[in-house]
Formats: C-alpha cells, sequence, structure tokens
C-alpha cells in the first residue's frame, strides 16, 4: 500500500512541475519591466475598452487618448537624460493592466502615456501635474498635491460625476458650479455611461473643454 501511496504521489508531483514548466512562458508574457526610456519608449498592445491601473510617483504626467490599440510611454524635456533612470513596471491580468513608474525626474521632464481613446483610467498619483485629454472611459483618479487637468468635451457622456478639493479650487461648468466652505466639491448624477471620479487633496482641479 504503501509502495502504491507513493508512486501516485511521485506521478503528481512530476505531473505538477510539467504543467508550471508549461505554464512560465505565457506568465513572463503577463510582465514586464523597462528602464531606458532615454533611447526609445516603451510600448504593447492594449485592448480598446480594457482597464489601465497607473501608480505615479512625483513629476509631469499626461495620460493622452488615440485611435489605435497600443499602450506607449515616453518622456520629452530638457531633463531627458535622466529619463534612464525611470522604471516601467507592468503586469497584465485578463482585461486589467497594471503601470507603475517609478524613479521620474520631477523637473523639467514631461512623460506621456498614450492609451486607446475608450480605456477605463484608475490614476493613484502622490504629486505634480497630471493632465488626462482624449479618453472617453471611466474615471477614478487621485492626485495628493498639484493640479488636475481633465479634458471633459461631452459632459452628456458621463452618469455618476464626484468631483472633489480639500485645499484648493475647482475651475470649469461642465457639471455645475462647486459648493464648499473649505475646498470645493461637485456631484451630480446624469445619464450618461462613464464614471467620473476626481479628487486633489492640496492644488487645483481643472475641467477644459
Amino acid at each position: 500500500m504503501t509502495r502504491i501511496f507513493r508512486a501516485i504521489t511521485g506521478s503528481c508531483v512530476r505531473l505538477t512541475l510539467g504543467l508550471l514548466v508549461l505554464a512560465l512562458p505565457s506568465l513572463c508574457q503577463n510582465a514586464a519591466e523597462v528602464t531606458h526610456l532615454r533611447d526609445q519608449p516603451f510600448q504593447t498592445r492594449l485592448a480598446s475598452g480594457a482597464t489601465l491601473r497607473l501608480r505615479l510617483h512625483d513629476g509631469n504626467f499626461r495620460i493622452l487618448g488615440d485611435s489605435g490599440d497600443k499602450l506607449s510611454v515616453r518622456a520629452d524635456g530638457k531633463s531627458l537624460a535622466q529619463a534612464g533612470n525611470i522604471r516601467v513596471r507592468l503586469v497584465r491580468a485578463g482585461d486589467v493592466v497594471d503601470l507603475k513608474l517609478s524613479h521620474v525626474p520631477k523637473n523639467e521632464l514631461q512623460v506621456t502615456i498614450g492609451v486607446p481613446a475608450s480605456t477605463n483610467l484608475y490614476t493613484r498619483m502622490r504629486g505634480g501635474d497630471l493632465t488626462v485629454e482624449g479618453i472617453a472611459g471611466n474615471k477614478d483618479l487621485r492626485l495628493t498635491g498639484g493640479d488636475l487637468t481633465i479634458q471633459v468635451p461631452r459632459p452628456e457622456d458621463y452618469g455618476h460625476v464626484h468631483l472633489s478639493v480639500r485645499f484648493g479650487d475647482i475651475s470649469g461648468s461642465q457639471f455645475g458650479d462647486p459648493k464648499g466652505w473649505l475646498g470645493n466639491s461637485v456631484q451630480r448624477d446624469g445619464r450618461g455611461e462613464y464614471r467620473l471620479d476626481a479628487h486633489v487633496f492640496a492644488g487645483d482641479l481643472i475641467l477644459k473643454p
């Protein structure tokens, strides 16, 4: 009986190891890290309607939507020589992509992240300036300190809207006038298909057409 048990156990272990070996290539394809933005932009495929979760530290970032099916990251500015220190970490899980950028120079460098126009965007950023343009999907944006600029050409495309600034101002009348004695906030529930949640702790939130 013991010999039979050992034989079955050994077969199971070999089968498990075999499956892991076969799975490793696909696992590796779902994660990538790049550190050479100074020489060439980072680029990979991003399906239309996917969710991009961005985690950013300090810096000047622009997220730009276009008609393609690519996710790209490029750097421009006087401090481009320091872009070699930037680390781009990407992990895929189904239709969700996690992108983390670190070691970004704070001064005289802009990082542009290109995405499909219908991307659902989730962003957490510590400090600096963040601009979002040309994106029609859901947006969940948080900035601790700095200015957050969001392009909203069609306010009617949005259903639930919640905007707030703790210390600073909200400018733009697409969703009505901001209210609040300390800080400003805007809340609205419409008939559009997209959600817009954007919050700044200290700085300004700017809506542009």
